[in-house]
């Protein structure tokens, strides 16, 4: 099982979100704990890092396997949080 770690930006994307969408992120969240490789890996400059799709929000986060930890990065609409 994996311990999740949510930097101060994405606390405050979260909080940001429509209710029901920051709902079904926690939720999510939750999932990871367990399965980290729910999401898609990402390519190019964000290499190494996971999206998770939440209706039109994505969820960007990257895996320690070693410390087995998840850092969940950023998280907001898909038109800005690839940015």
């Amino acid at each position: 099982m994996y311990k999740i770690v949510i930097s101060p930006r994405a606390r405050r994307e979260l909080k940001q979100i429509a209710k029901l969408y920051r709902r079904v992120s926690i939720e999510l969240i939750e999932e990871l704990k367990d399965n980290p490789y729910l999401g898609k890996q990402l390519t190019r400059e964000l290499t190494g890092k996971y999206s998770c799709r939440v209706g039109v929000y994505r969820m960007i986060y990257k895996i320690d396997k070693v410390d087995k930890k998840i850092y969940i990065l950023s998280a907001g609409h898909r038109g800005t949080v690839y940015q």
